[in-house]
């Protein structure tokens, strides 16, 4: 699950009334199971390394970065991706796919939104207090 930084709310469940109207982008990835079973595999292979550390901390661009990498060396994920889903971008939707991922989780994770200038679209840190 996840709170904002000042702890105030907890999300539990991703609510689909309440999101913008691009997250229709990963509902639409959701529904092929075969590539959006392995982004998550890879999601919590990464959560699981960074609880391990003193200072559990994930960068969405950095841990989506390496996913795509990762992939990119071992699997046809990206020639798939653009195969089925032309018009998404697969850096935006694996954004919101760790979104869910992070409300999935059992522990507490505190989300914190960062726009930085020039993008289009914010990024998210999470983190852990110990």
């Amino acid at each position: 699950m996840i709170t904002d930084i000042n702890r105030k709310s907890r999300i539990t469940t991703l609510n689909a009334k309440n999101l913008n109207g691009y997250w229709c982008q990963y509902f639409d990835y959701e529904k092929d199971v075969t590539l959006c079973n392995l982004t998550r595999d890879e999601f919590l292979r990464e959560i699981a390394k960074a609880k391990k550390t003193e200072k559990p901390f994930i960068d969405s661009q950095i841990i989506v970065s390496k996913i795509l990498t990762n992939l990119g060396n071992k699997h046809t994920f990206h020639r798939q991706f653009n195969e089925r889903f032309p018009k998404l971008h697969k850096e935006q939707v694996l954004g919101m796919q760790l979104y869910k991922v992070m409300i999935d989780e059992p522990d507490l994770w505190i989300y914190h939104p960062t726009q930085h200038s020039g993008h289009l679209f914010q990024h998210a840190t999470y983190f852990m207090t110990t």
